[in-house]
């Protein structure tokens, strides 16, 4: 009867487990839905108001809600005070600070410190430009993750179905 009960537990844990990271799949795509919201706000306050980015992320920053609301008011304080560093050096440090406990993939939190590099020191229709290019990066990225994400989720749970009803048999 013990071993019944330890094998239905193992196999409910794994199950678990790959449920897990079928919502993990889940939360990347919202973030990067987020940030692409971000980033087309972004690039309307550069665009059309012309203001600068310190400016920019305080506006939008004010808009927003948790995590993306602190991490916007904080980078725009942290670049209205500079202190002898450059937009790269700030933005690279608030995005590793800001999203270390994040659901982001490492490609797109790579590809979200990069951006940084092609901002900050450019004319305005050189950022919009490379906003405009970010964009597209991303909406790939969530176009992709939107096709993959059904059948990885099934996979998943299969494999941690089976995976349980593996260990519980080597177990037992």
């Amino acid at each position: 009867m013990r071993k019944l009960i330890g094998a239905v537990l193992i196999i409910a844990a794994c199950t678990g487990m790959g449920y897990a990271k079928g919502l993990n799949l889940s939360k990347n795509l919202t973030e990067l839905q987020e940030l692409r919201r971000i980033f087309l706000m972004l690039r309307s306050e550069i665009e059309y108001a012309g203001i600068p980015f310190a400016e920019a992320f305080l506006h939008i920053g004010r808009r927003e809600k948790g995590r993306y609301k602190e991490w916007l008011l904080d980078l725009s304080k942290s670049l209205n005070e500079r202190a002898g560093h450059s937009f790269f050096e700030l933005w690279k440090a608030s995005v590793g600070e800001w999203f270390k406990e994040t659901n982001l993939d490492k490609k797109n939190l790579e590809l979200l410190k990069e951006m940084g590099s092609s901002m900050g020191y450019l004319d305005r229709e050189m950022q919009v430009g490379a906003i405009n290019l970010y964009l597209e990066q991303l909406d790939l990225n969530i176009k992709r993750m939107q096709e993959e994400i059904p059948e990885k989720k099934r996979l998943l749970n299969c494999l941690g179905v089976m995976g349980g009803i593996f260990i519980a048999v080597v177990l037992i």
